[in-house]
């Protein structure tokens, strides 16, 4: 007994003595194995700087090897036999550019704002907030989120000194519900001091509200209804209830000299509606049927557009005489001229096709957001992409001016850009 009990001992000390070797082991192997990783850690994102700057790279030398012949043609120039002198255009890519060759050839003195002026705290409660949209002028900010509200804020009184302010300015806000997540919104432009109090809301159910945005308004339901005519209360593009798409909206725009509002979704439509003749009841009583008194405004859309993919952004051009679009799975711009018939211009997003005279289908990147500049009657479109690069364009043409780095997106980065009210200075920002 003595003998077995002596065995079986040392029989556990040896199993005992294998277990610790065998963690010790795991541990050691654990430890190669993080310190591996750290490296391929750093390696990936140096391979990632290096990406970044042959891409720029890449830019420079398709920019340099393009022919001055096709790049005088990329630029509206006549190519005639008059324009060339031995072989060569007249006119080189520098020489058709002396009044812009200084547009953004210096940077910036690296400054730029990194402490919030404001915060506005759960403005949508626990939800998250998917846009914002400032007045024109600065008065109102207007914010729509996931709890499916937009929400009007006096920007003023959140920027008033005191700690409580911004808290002040969210308990103030004005809360509408709109039915669906609120993704993207735009203010009613003023034009010669003249302009409808009216804020567009695209939401995730393809629809877009219309809302009285003044702090005067003294009905009791702010989203206005489109006028019947009649007992019909569904028309092209028009519900009961207001602008209408089939898919979510991917963006909202309203022309600079005009009451239109053009809308674009996921569906591949774009819609141009017109807006006017807006009539407010001014009660909260019920009227005769029991119903909350709202307003109302006319509805009219002028100009539908139908696409092979989503329209990812627009913007409008020529004060409202061109609107610029832009549809995934495309390698350039549209430019529809809205007093010709909608005639379509096609620009290629790839440069002056590389200096080979041909239109490059191949599409590298989407275009999420586009600004014209605001100083010079937008002689520069800002377009923020779903890559790491924004882009500045010459409007109407293939000319890319400056490439922007220095981000970093991923697949769920929505970036949306803006300019300085100089134009000297481009902003992006995600959603």
């Amino acid at each position: 007994i003595f003998l077995n009990n002596q065995r079986n001992s040392s029989m556990d000390l040896l199993r005992d003595i294998g277990q610790a070797d065998q963690l010790t082991s795991a541990r050691e192997e654990n430890r190669v194995l993080q310190e591996k990783v750290k490296e391929l850690t750093v390696r990936v994102h140096e391979l990632l700087a290096e990406n970044q700057s042959l891409k720029a790279e890449v830019e420079l030398y398709r920019q340099e090897c393009a022919l001055p012949s096709f790049s005088k043609l990329a630029l509206g120039g006549n190519h005639n036999d008059d324009n060339i002198v031995g072989g060569e255009a007249k006119g080189s890519f520098i020489d058709t550019m002396d009044d812009e060759i200084d547009d953004f050839v210096t940077s910036g003195n690296g400054l730029y704002p990194d402490d919030p002026a404001v915060t506005l705290p759960q403005i949508h409660g626990h939800s998250n907030p998917l846009c914002c949209v400032l007045h024109p002028d600065d008065s109102t900010l207007a914010t729509g989120g996931a709890d499916s509200c937009l929400n009007l804020c006096r920007w003023g009184s959140a920027l008033a000194p005191g700690d409580e302010s911004s808290v002040k300015a969210v308990n103030d806000a004005i809360n509408i519900s709109c039915g669906a997540p609120v993704i993207c919104a735009s203010f009613a432009q003023v034009n010669q001091g003249r302009g409808l109090p009216i804020v567009a809301a695209g939401c995730m159910d393809g629809s877009v509200r219309l809302v009285h945005c003044g702090f005067d308004f003294c009905g009791s339901e702010r989203i206005l209804k489109p006028e019947s005519v009649g007992s019909e209360r569904v028309v092209n593009g028009i519900n009961e209830r207001g602008i209408r798409h089939g898919k979510y909206v991917k963006n909202v725009v309203w022309s600079p000299n005009a009451p239109i509002v053009a809308t674009a979704s996921a569906d591949g439509t774009v819609q141009l509606t017109k807006v006017g003749n807006m009539d407010c009841v001014m009660s909260d009583d019920d009227d005769d049927d029991g119903n909350n008194n709202h307003g109302t405004v006319s509805m009219e859309v002028i100009q539908s557009m139908h696409f092979d993919g989503p329209v990812e952004s627009i913007c409008f051009l020529d004060d409202g005489d061109t609107l610029c679009c832009y549809v995934r799975g495309t390698s350039y711009l549209s430019y529809f001229d809205l007093k010709d018939g909608c005639k379509q211009t096609k620009m290629s997003l790839n440069g002056e096709s590389a200096g080979t005279g041909c239109f490059d289908e191949h599409a590298s990147f989407a275009v999420l957001s586009l600004n014209p500049s605001p100083n010079n009657g937008g002689k520069y479109l800002a377009a923020a992409t779903d890559t790491s690069r924004n882009i500045i364009l010459e409007t109407r043409s293939e000319r890319i001016v400056r490439n922007l780095y220095g981000h970093k997106n991923d697949g769920f980065s929505n970036p949306k850009i803006a300019w300085s009210s100089s134009g000297q200075v481009c902003v992006v920002f995600f959603c």
